[in-house]
């Protein structure tokens, strides 16, 4: 009776979370949840089922790979395995309600938006059950529900970017956790192919995530327990024929690119790369640059939990030491450890569940004094996560490229007037195997300048000018460019509303890419003297010989301001698959 009571009232709270989650996805006024990245990774389902070409896909340039035997997504096809019952029935929706069967209509927007709630639910529920089975009391468990669903940015992927693969790695993580729980307690046939499973989604979703298994070790006792169990597991048959499940479900990423361009194995991800000699661990964790604990601070707070752990169980607090020490340094390690737009370092929503586990140790295992101290700056970085997705989805927190300049400006800032209000350009350089090679600096050659690198231009009544054009001489994929220069406003923000411009176009002079930012990374406080300014910018699509460059600014009001001391540098990152 008990159990009955503690699983209902567990099961009211996880229902609670979910009507809130679908409460505040059905307030939105524009439901678009396949956007941006979210296309690419939704492209499977597009190509299959609308175009019924799979060689064709439909997203961005940057994430569609043009290789010599066809078109393959940068993405796997994990997330669009996972979207596909919400795809059909807004399919379905779509002809016998007279909606466009196009992929895109509302129905298909709104299909998404329910995947992200129901996975997320489906993360919930297992995180709820792995809590439990490692003996966490109710009052924890539903207090670690409702931090884990609101308090962290895993609310964010799931009512502002469904689309996006961090809401479905979630759930996955936590369902393996389970059925791995399960199967080194319970030792049934049925937790090795359903672990089998799990695990090859995840892999599917994102191949990275595989370092889970780092974690693993984590629910044995001990060292004795763990040997002792995998001598039984090694000895029974299942444990080898759900291997063979498991490459089963990885092989459909396999049969995906034999169809897209006759390869069973590709590098999609020849662009991208680690830097492991030189991890950025503190700016991924503490930079105002999408910093985790900056953004998410809760998880840095659950992390506590870890000294509980080790108190208790030194194997278990080895373990969990260790594998979030690896799981920082393979993520910091990458080549883009903010991790481009978002709020929050987005891809620790996939690794939420081992951050809830060391809260849960914390508020189980805590003195008395400190649990009501633990709890209530919980609650307090649950309001500050509400709060900076609150800023993110109104434009008043950039997703990338914050400062801390620029976090200053905005703090604490709910009036929709700072949407916006921030500018500038601070993209991380690309990657590069071999380094990156200069293509321009108009200290050194600039050929086709409107203006002398240690000149004075005159913004007064000019609209255009301070620009630089550079005609491609080969075939490339990748360009870097910074732009470093002083400007001086003659009033105070008289250059507010005045833009970089990036254009890419070809010898017909068809733009094939065009990027605008503002001048200043926040408005002025004060006038007028002379601020250096740095603005980065990564670019990536296809340009061929003999297309072109051009950067100007575009001084839209005609306001007087200065620049001078203009360069620009061009570097190119192109690389082959």
């Amino acid at each position: 009776m008990n159990w009955f009571i503690k699983n209902n009232y567990l099961n009211s709270i996880t229902a609670a979370c979910v009507i809130v989650l679908f409460a505040v996805v059905m307030s939105f006024e524009n439901k678009i949840a396949i956007d941006g990245d979210a296309r690419d990774y939704y492209s499977y389902l597009v190509s299959l089922f609308i175009d019924h070409n799979f060689t064709h896909q439909v997203g961005n340039d940057w994430f569609l790979i043009e290789t010599p035997t066809g078109t393959i997504n940068v993405h796997t096809i994990g997330v669009s395995i996972l979207q596909a019952p919400f795809f059909f029935c807004a399919l379905i929706f779509s002809k016998l309600f007279g909606y466009a069967s196009n992929a895109f209509s509302a129905p298909f927007q709104i299909g998404i938006y329910f995947a992200g709630i129901f996975y997320c639910t489906l993360g919930l529920i297992f995180t709820r059950r792995v809590l439990q089975q490692l003996n966490i009391k109710p009052i924890y468990i539903t207090t670690l529900i409702i931090l884990c669903c609101f308090g962290t940015h895993l609310f964010n992927y799931t009512v502002n970017e469904p689309g996006m693969p961090h809401v479905y790695a979630f759930a996955l993580t936590s369902t393996l956790f389970y059925t791995v729980l399960n199967l080194f307690q319970k030792r049934k046939a049925k937790y090795f192919y359903l672990s089998a499973v799990v695990f090859g989604l995840i892999i599917l979703v994102r191949p990275v995530n595989a370092i889970l298994l780092v974690f693993i070790p984590f629910f044995f006792q001990n060292r004795f327990d763990m040997l002792s169990t995998l001598k039984v597991l090694v000895r029974s048959k299942h444990l080898y024929f759900s291997f063979f499940v498991l490459i089963a479900v990885c092989s459909i990423q396999s049969l995906a690119w034999y169809f897209q361009n006759g390869k069973l194995l590709q590098d999609s991800y020849a662009g991208n790369g680690f830097y492991f000699s030189d991890p950025q661990i503190i700016k991924m964790l503490f930079g105002f640059n999408n910093g985790l604990f900056i953004y998410v601070p809760l998880c840095f707070l659950f992390l506590f939990g870890s000294i509980s752990i080790l108190m208790n169980n030194k194997f278990k607090g080895i373990v969990f030491i260790v594998s979030i020490a690896i799981i920082f340094y393979i993520f910091a390690s990458y080549w883009a450890y903010n991790y481009f737009d978002g709020i929050g370092i987005r891809t620790f929503v996939d690794f939420l569940p081992v951050f809830v586990i060391a809260g849960a140790y914390m508020l189980q295992n805590f003195s008395p004094k400190l649990k009501y101290a633990v709890s209530a700056l919980s609650f307090l970085f649950l309001a500050v996560n509400l709060f900076h997705i609150y800023q993110y989805r109104n434009g008043i927190l950039k997703g990338n490229g914050m400062n801390f300049e620029k976090y200053s400006y905005v703090f604490l800032k709910t009036d929709k007037l700072y949407g916006d209000s921030l500018g500038g350009a601070n993209e991380l350089p690309l990657y590069s195997k071999t380094g990156r090679k200069l293509l321009f600096d108009n200290k050194i050659n600039g050929v086709y300048q409107q203006l002398a690198y240690d000149s004075v231009y005159n913004f007064k009544n000019v609209e255009y000018g301070a620009g630089y054009d550079y005609k491609i001489t080969k075939k490339s994929n990748s360009f870097f460019i910074v732009a470093e220069f002083e400007r001086k406003e003659t009033s105070k923000n008289s250059s507010y509303n005045a833009l970089i411009n990036l254009n890419a176009s070809n010898t017909t002079n068809k733009s094939k890419l065009y990027l605008a930012y503002r001048l200043n990374d926040i408005p002025s406080k004060d006038c007028c003297d002379w601020k250096k300014c740095t603005l980065s910018i990564g670019v990536t699509g296809k340009f061929e010989q003999d297309d072109k460059l051009s950067f100007f600014i575009w001084n839209k009001d005609k306001k007087d301001f200065l620049i001078k001391n203009l360069n620009l540098k061009i570097f190119d990152y192109s690389y082959n698959i």
